[in-house]
């Protein structure tokens, strides 16, 4: 795990369910600033098919679009009020 990877796991954790921001490189080269939580559960479809997890990837619930999604920790810039420069 980098340091990076942990910055950003203890981060998330640390919220605690409560809001953060983050801000990350789309897979099209895109920048997002998405408003999210972690621990949402009553968006969920009890038939949809199980997701599997991935080390490199936290998933969220963004509150602006009211929908599940992911971001990878290489590709998060800004996390709270934590900035990552040139890594």
């Amino acid at each position: 795990m980098t340091t990076k990877e942990h910055i950003i796991r203890q981060v998330v954790n640390d919220r605690r369910g409560k809001f953060f921001t983050v801000r990350f490189t789309k897979k099209d080269g895109s920048m997002r600033t998405m408003l999210c939580r972690t621990g949402v559960k009553k968006y969920l479809n009890p038939n949809a098919k199980k997701i599997k997890q991935s080390a490199e990837v936290q998933k969220v619930f963004d509150v602006h679009k009211r929908a599940y999604r992911s971001f990878r920790f290489d590709s998060v810039v800004k996390i709270g009020n934590v900035e990552f420069v040139n890594q």
